[in-house]
């Protein structure tokens, strides 16, 4: 049973106390709510016709959604109001099957939206939102600080600054513009940033608590609860915590029925607890529903450590394709490619060019750590120890990042390896079905 009545109080007593962390907060997804987006401040817009509009997103239908209003624009193809909606109802639907040709259409509808006199706030939110989403943080930078100065008090304009300002490595103003958002419209997904900073600076705990606020305040969108409820499993996931984090994921599917990513999470702690077969079974739905390049590269580790490694070989083969695909849809791929190329020692001159164009472009943490793991790949351990001090410079509590310390440090030959393996696996024992026996492996080699 969660804390009800105290975290409602909390909430009701107002969001300050809450989020005033060491100045701010950090983001764990560039989404927005497309209900709370869509009705706030669409300046001439009708709020009747808005949230006629907005009804599937309510009932979870997000591709009826799209249906009625791509036969409505077709219809009246001077509809503004529907022609923004459509555009958040595509990016949606994109975060629910992984689709990226949805993220062309959401820019397409957007497009057209203004192009007809549409809602100037939604639609310039709605493209500060896409940009991020596709990982180009200057835009999104520009297109928020634009929305901003269209609708001051807008809180979803800020979100998207603060992810923008996050993957920039801008720390600081990240956190302020975060504090800004969740002062203005506290919610899901403000509590949800919240709690992504908690553990971001390696607070745990309290990161957990800020997600049970996140989910005591719900959301009108179903996907948005379940999205909530995985996340929090990931925190403990993440700390090593397998039966709390199987519950948040079993939570998320109670609440949202074949919730892809509550299915490929429970896929993981089946792996991370030896259910080889029974995991595998998750993850072929799982793909077969959204073949996204994380969940194939999922599948076909979980497949090598099953001893099975002509069928992960075959798994990992599509990475690439899919890869373009997303590139196809206008979204930035180094940071991704760079990392499967470097964890699998496939093209490591072209992967460290790739890390480097990934850190120049989002200069946050963990593109300074894909670039140290770059760089300690290429033999370059001890530029790859700066870039990894830096990476670990908000005192994240990521045991992957501690792995990667560790084998810069032994390829320095210093006796430090030696913690940071012992940290790694101490932080999270199944961190990585393909690195935690490495770890495993080193310290019995130290003993």
């Amino acid at each position: 049973m969660r804390r009800g009545k105290v975290l409602l109080g909390i909430v009701a007593a107002g969001v300050a106390a809450l989020v005033l962390l060491l100045g701010g907060v950090l983001s764990g997804s560039p989404t927005v709510d497309p209900l709370a987006e869509a009705r706030a401040r669409a300046g001439s817009t009708d709020q009747a016709s808005l949230d006629r509009l907005l009804e599937g997103f309510a009932a979870g239908d997000t591709a009826g959604l799209v249906r009625r209003l791509e036969r409505r624009v077709a219809d009246q193809p001077t509809d503004g109001e529907a022609l923004a909606v459509l555009g958040l109802a595509y990016q949606q639907r994109a975060r629910e099957i992984g689709a990226p040709a949805f993220y062309g259409l959401s820019a397409r509808a957007f497009q057209q939206a203004a192009a007809v006199g549409g809602p100037e706030p939604v639609i310039v939110r709605g493209r500060a939102a896409l940009a991020n989403t596709r990982h180009r943080f200057n835009d999104g930078l520009r297109l928020s600080r634009r929305a901003i100065r269209l609708d001051p008090e807008g809180g979803t304009a800020y979100g998207a600054l603060g992810d923008a300002l996050l993957s920039l490595g801008r720390y600081e103003a990240a956190f302020a513009a975060y504090d800004r958002m969740a002062k203005l419209m506290p919610g899901i997904t403000s509590y949800a940033r919240v709690a992504h900073a908690r553990e971001l600076l390696g607070r745990t705990a309290a990161a957990a608590d800020a997600f049970e606020i996140a989910l005591e305040t719900g959301s009108s969108v179903p996907e948005y609860v379940a999205w909530a409820k995985v996340q929090l499993g990931n925190v403990y996931f993440n700390s090593g915590q397998l039966a709390r984090a199987a519950r948040e994921y079993h939570e998320a599917l109670d609440s949202f029925p074949g919730y892809i990513h509550a299915e490929a999470a429970l896929a993981r702690i089946d792996a991370a607890a030896g259910r080889y077969d029974r995991a595998l079974r998750r993850l072929r739905d799982v793909v077969e529903a959204l073949p996204a390049p994380a969940y194939v590269v999922q599948l076909g580790e979980t497949l090598d450590a099953a001893g099975r490694k002509s069928e992960a070989r075959m798994q990992f083969a599509l990475v690439d394709a899919l890869e373009r695909l997303f590139e196809a849809n206008g979204v930035r791929t180094e940071l991704q490619t760079a990392l499967f190329d470097l964890d699998h020692d496939r093209t490591v001159p072209d992967a460290l060019r790739r890390a480097r164009l990934a850190y120049s472009s989002a200069p946050g943490i963990y593109s300074e750590d894909a670039l140290a793991w770059a760089l300690f790949k290429a033999g370059r351990c001890g530029e790859a120890r700066a870039r990894s001090e830096r990476a670990l410079r908000l005192g994240t509590k990521d045991a992957l990042l501690y792995f990667h310390r560790a084998m810069i440090e032994r390829c320095l030959g210093s006796s430090s390896a030696r913690s940071w393996f012992d940290r790694a696996l101490a932080t999270n024992p199944h961190f990585s079905l393909r690195f935690a026996p490495v770890a495993r492996e080193a310290l019995a080699a130290a003993s």
